[in-house]
């Protein structure tokens, strides 16, 4: 495991990276608990594949 820094920048991160994904469609103003609960789990999934 890393030290908290690097944890605590990796949590920075993937929220920078979760706010990019809802911004990049800037038309849709509101999101469900389940759209973004898909978000998430396909952010997670891809994640890997970087």
């Amino acid at each position: 495991m890393g030290t908290e820094a690097e944890r605590q920048d990796t949590r920075k991160a993937m929220a920078y990276d979760l706010v990019g994904i809802l911004e990049a469609k800037p038309e849709q103003t509101t999101y469900t608990v389940e759209e973004i609960k898909k978000i998430i789990r396909t952010y997670i999934t891809t994640a890997d594949q970087k």
